[in-house]
């Protein structure tokens, strides 16, 4: 059962990690079009982060394990892993 946990919380959190990385793209190609893109850029990508980090918080159905559960610490391993190997 523990290594299904694993591997489900894997591709969540890929799929995920996948989801933010179109999500901030498509939002520096909307602050692009503004005056200012550091301040307006920077301010929606944070913002739709942490909305996004709230969303995910509450569908993932690992949601009720503590941060430091392993399980949890490799689906956030496999989001960051994710997202940096798409902007390396």
């Amino acid at each position: 059962m523990k290594a299904k946990e694993h591997g489900i919380s894997i591709v969540l959190n890929l799929f995920l990690g996948y989801l933010w990385i179109i999500f901030v793209n498509y939002m520096v190609a909307i602050a692009n079009s503004f005056p200012n893109t550091l301040i307006f850029g920077g301010f929606f990508i944070l913002l739709g982060t942490f909305l996004f980090w709230e969303i995910v918080n509450r569908i993932t159905p690992f949601n009720t394990y503590k941060f430091n559960h392993p399980v949890r610490i490799t689906g956030f391993a496999s989001f960051f892993l994710a997202v940096v190997i798409y902007f390396l």
